[in-house]
């Protein structure tokens, strides 16, 4: 049996066929076969079960995982068709030349999981481990708006709000990473943030100049905006900007919406 992977881990590694069939096979023997021996025994199955799509939904809150089989299976595909297909119309196999992707529904975005498609002789595979997008996506609107409010303080010379703004888009920035893997914070939140982009910029996951810029801005937050000192005004804002605006584009590109 063939084993398509459609879409990869985040790095994008090539997977050759032996690793593909080696984590196909870890979904059903981990999740799969003991979901369904778990039904069978509760005679909540029939016994010519014919699977043709299986889905294992991983929950960051409660920490469990849900196994969907056939028509329980929630989907967004998207495909190549060769026939003209109009809205609401109903699509079949036959229709399908290529499927492209598959992603989660909107209510399942916070969500990761393992999607398994039967496709004309083939599994296709999508996975996708990236937690709480939903959230994920409201932080990097709010790191936006910080983002462009520093840029009108900047433009106006309100220094100290501006070193305000850019910390509150820079941290919330990293809130959206710490999310997408469903890490828990410590009570220090503002100093976990700090040493959490730090620790994964040495893992060379994210530039190095997202964490400095992060811990320049943690660090002149006593002088900008409880006036400990004058040091805020010593710094170049410029390059902060620059910085920023990657952190954005960055995150935008991590998490992508089910259109």
């Amino acid at each position: 049996m063939r084993l398509r992977f459609i879409k990869m881990v985040e790095n994008k590694l090539n997977f050759d066929d032996e690793t593909k069939q080696r984590v196909f096979q870890q979904v059903m023997d981990i999740f799969v076969n003991p979901e369904i021996e778990r039904r069978r025994k509760m005679n909540k199955l029939q016994s010519n079960l014919r699977l043709e799509k299986i889905q294992v939904i991983f929950s960051p809150k409660s920490g469990k995982n849900y196994v969907r089989l056939n028509n329980e299976v929630k989907a967004v595909i998207k495909c190549k068709v060769n026939k003209s297909i109009k809205k609401g119309d109903l699509v079949y196999d036959k229709d399908i030349d290529e499927i492209e992707s598959i992603e989660l529904t909107k209510g399942d975005l916070d969500y990761g999981h393992f999607t398994l498609l039967f496709f004309r002789g083939n599994w296709i595979v999508s996975f996708d481990f990236i937690y709480n997008k939903k959230k994920i996506d409201e932080h990097i609107q709010a790191s936006k708006e910080f983002y462009e409010s520093a840029k009108e303080n900047l433009k106006k010379e309100r220094l100290r709000p501006f070193f305000e703004n850019a910390f509150a888009s820079a941290e919330l920035f990293t809130k959206a990473l710490i999310l997408s893997l469903a890490q828990k914070e410590s009570k220090r939140q503002h100093y976990y943030r700090k040493k959490f982009l730090e620790d994964w910029a040495n893992l060379g996951n994210v530039k190095p100049e997202f964490s400095t810029t992060l811990s320049k801005l943690y660090s002149l937050r006593s002088s900008a905006r409880y006036l400990s000192s004058n040091d805020y005004q010593n710094e170049e804002t410029k390059p902060i900007l620059l910085i920023l605006k990657e952190m954005i584009k960055f995150s935008e590109e991590l998490i992508k919406k089910n259109k």
